[in-house]
């Protein structure tokens, strides 16, 4: 019954983002909540539960499609060397495709075909949110949106760590405690109502940068309360993930924001982060002081030496087992099990670099490395400009250290984002930060055009 209702609100959903397409990003955020749950409590918790935010996706995409396919023409005259190095990236998953299918077979050209969607889908988020974000006033809807849907589905992660019993909460297709094994150290990881421990880390993460950058925003007014709030709500949960790299997203964040906006920070500012830190401390103080839930806090700690073996993620192994080339697409990719029948993926690679090896090789690799050093140069660039009409350094660091903090992630783990709204919230930040470089030149032209103030969103679309 429950599966019919949620399907039910997916094709409602859907309609709303065929009428209101940036409304219905929102509903995207509502359903990539609701569908982990539900897929707890449908029997044999299929995969394609996990995959049904994408047709709200899709409704949402077909009615923005003339604005992307004009605003993708604008990208790529406004950043001609990031489409550029992307275009590189596109003909490396092109050749990585062809090598999947020559590892698989012809036979099972399903699983490299399944892998490229799965790399070039997060594309169109990226164009999505370069058109999406036309006022900078809509990011911090979005944001703190987000922050209200994430800080309630939380509340089951924290169920899941008291012990109360429900079928929505818990890693999904297990029972019993999902454990860690480190050395002298057994470490019970909490999903809540998300899928996996990953996936519920990194929506907490989540919330809690958010809630730091917010927080600074406000200053030392009352609005920062509720943020400072959020804050330690969402770095409690990256502590009982069980999943460091949970924690080590929010100090990432943190690091780059204050290194991209230090000379802007006011003295109410300085005092709102270093509450936040405080809140943060308390909260790991809070878990160290007994036993029992001490092995969260002593579990966070690693060693230099596994940090770098973390970052690299077997990309040096990888190519002395496939060679320059790598596997070929699909042969790292979660899910391809379902697509070719058997227990396991080709890859054991779980690290952003090893993944990235072993799918589309060296040459890909050195792609996407060009890729990201284009954006890199791009986004210091931005980040270092004042405030212009309609576009403050502030959200353009906020943005830009939300990017950093992901990209670190993925370094670190990149299973998390084969989970769909990971990859597409990820994408679309992306594409707001592009956009946040062009609100001086939309808000020009809306003063020109006020009616067009006035105008549905779909009107043109």
């Amino acid at each position: 019954m429950i599966t019919i209702a949620f399907f039910a609100f997916v094709a409602l959903a859907a309609l709303v983002a065929l009428t209101d397409w940036q409304r219905g990003w929102l509903l995207v955020l509502v359903v990539g909540v609701l569908q982990d749950p539900v897929r707890k409590l449908t029997p044999g918790a299929p995969i394609y539960v996990t995959f049904s935010v994408l047709v709200v996706v899709a409704a949402m995409m077909f009615a923005s499609h003339v604005r992307v396919t004009l605003n993708l023409r604008e990208f790529t005259r406004r950043f001609a060397s990031i489409s550029q190095a992307t275009m590189l990236v596109l003909i490396m998953l092109v050749i990585a495709a062809i090598n999947g299918i020559l590892t698989f077979g012809l036979a099972a050209w399903k699983a490299p075909v399944l892998s490229f969607a799965i790399y070039t889908a997060p594309v169109a988020a990226v164009l999505f949110g370069y058109t999406w974000l036309t006022r900078e006033e809509m990011a911090y809807r979005f944001m703190s949106f987000y922050s209200v849907i994430t800080s309630i589905a939380l509340v089951g992660s924290v169920l899941e760590y008291l012990r109360v019993k429900a079928p929505g909460l818990g890693l999904v297709a297990s029972y019993g405690d999902y454990v860690r094994q480190l050395p002298g150290l057994t470490i019970r990881m909490v999903s809540g109502f998300y899928r996996a421990p990953d996936v519920m880390g990194w929506h907490a993460a989540m919330l809690a940068s958010i809630g730091i950058a917010m927080a600074v925003r406000a200053g030392m007014r009352a609005r920062a309360l509720p943020w400072l709030l959020a804050t330690g709500w969402g770095f409690y949960n990256c502590m009982i993930s069980g999943r460091r790299k949970a924690i080590y997203f929010v100090l990432a964040f943190a690091a780059v924001f204050v290194w991209r906006y230090f000379r802007r920070l006011q003295l109410s500012q300085l005092i709102s982060i270093a509450i936040a830190g405080a809140i943060m401390l308390l909260v790991v103080r809070n878990l160290a002081s007994t036993e029992d839930t001490s092995v969260y806090t002593r579990g966070a700690m690693t060693s230099r030496e596994e940090l770098f073996q973390r970052l690299e993620g077997g990309m040096f192994a990888t190519m002395r087992e496939f060679g320059i080339m790598g596997a070929g697409l699909g042969s790292a990719t979660q899910g391809v099990r379902h697509v070719l029948g058997t227990e396991s993926d080709v890859g054991w690679q779980e690290g952003g670099l090893g993944k990235l090896t072993v799918e589309v090789g060296l040459p890909g690799v050195i792609a996407v490395g060009v890729l990201a050093w284009a954006m890199f140069r791009l986004f210091l660039l931005m980040t270092r400009i004042g405030d212009v009409p309609g576009s403050s350094q502030f959200l353009r660091v906020t943005l830009f250290a939300l990017v950093a903090a992901n990209v670190a992630n993925f370094i670190a783990s990149a299973q998390a984002y084969t989970d769909p709204l990971l990859a597409l919230v990820t994408a679309f930040v992306l594409g707001c930060l592009f956009a946040s470089a062009t609100l001086d030149d939309r808000l020009a032209a809306q003063e020109q055009t006020p009616q067009t103030a006035l105008t549905p969103a779909t009107a043109s679309a």
